[in-house]
């Protein structure tokens, strides 16, 4: 099955598989339809925020690897949510293969997040990182007291690392106007054993980074628009919303309450 690229709509073409906007990225048709933007931005909201938090707000069961049974998740979610009783387990597959940052893994008729975990999960059977350097934002209040103490999780089980500078600025702009960035010396870690994981597109999580493999880059930094792409300091929502918007795209589909702004984006 062929992943494409990011869009409105959620649709399947029968040649190319799973797409997300109006038309398939590779023939141009229509497809069949299976959710509109707004359903496939409440359902992955409410996907990120139970798989990665609160599994007990929906009443799903999460193994120590952080997986998931679909069909189980389907149901709960049928049940808990109004508005959801047409979801079906290929919904939740599309929306994981399609996911533009690589936030889940689908196997067997599991689904998982692999990245973003506040839940005590263990990642370590994701693949791993083969890069010689890692990138990492911090504030200038506290940038003196990691390069002496070493990176530490926070507000997440694991540390969010980035694979380009970039990427880290972006992450970076989502806590501070002007982020500082400290460099990750992957290759010297890797000798010495740490593990760091490849957890989603440009995703790397680990336990800790010492302070022997940190130093600040010295460089001036570009300005880089704040987007949805951030990665590292992604709020954490203080829970999963009581109720679905109303849904006025087609196929129709009733839902009673607008859903609380308090979801998960990234």
């Amino acid at each position: 099955m062929v992943i494409r690229e990011l869009g409105t709509m959620l649709g399947k073409c029968d040649e190319h598989g799973y797409f997300r906007g109006e038309v398939c990225p590779v023939c141009n048709e229509k497809g069949k339809f299976l959710m509109s933007d707004r359903e496939l931005d409440s359902l992955g909201r409410i996907m990120a925020g139970a798989l990665r938090h609160f599994p007990d707000k929906i009443g799903i069961m999460v193994d120590g690897h952080g997986w998931v049974d679909i069909a189980e998740f389907v149901e709960s979610v049928g049940v808990s949510r109004s508005g959801f009783q047409w979801l079906r387990e290929h919904h939740i597959e599309a929306i994981a293969l399609t996911d533009p940052k690589g936030r889940y893994q689908v196997d067997g008729g599991m689904i998982r997040a692999t990245y973003g975990h506040t839940i005590d999960v263990r990642l370590d059977d994701l693949p791993l990182a083969d890069l010689d350097e890692f990138f990492y934002p911090v504030t200038e209040e506290e940038i003196d007291i990691i390069l002496e103490g070493g990176l530490n999780p926070i507000d997440r089980k694991y540390v969010h690392l980035s694979g380009s500078m970039e990427k880290a600025i972006e992450a970076g702009k989502v806590r501070t106007e002007v982020p500082l960035i400290l460099r990750i010396d992957g290759k010297k870690a890797r000798e010495d054993g740490v593990k760091i994981y490849h957890a989603g597109k440009e995703v790397y999580v680990t336990d800790r980074i010492d302070a022997q493999y940190l130093s600040k880059v010295e460089v001036a930094l570009v300005e880089l628009p704040t987007t949805e792409d951030s990665l590292v300091a992604e709020p954490v929502p203080e829970s999963l919303p009581s109720e679905e918007p109303e849904i006025k795209s087609k196929p129709k589909r009733k839902t009673t309450k607008k859903a609380k702004k308090s979801e998960e984006k990234d």
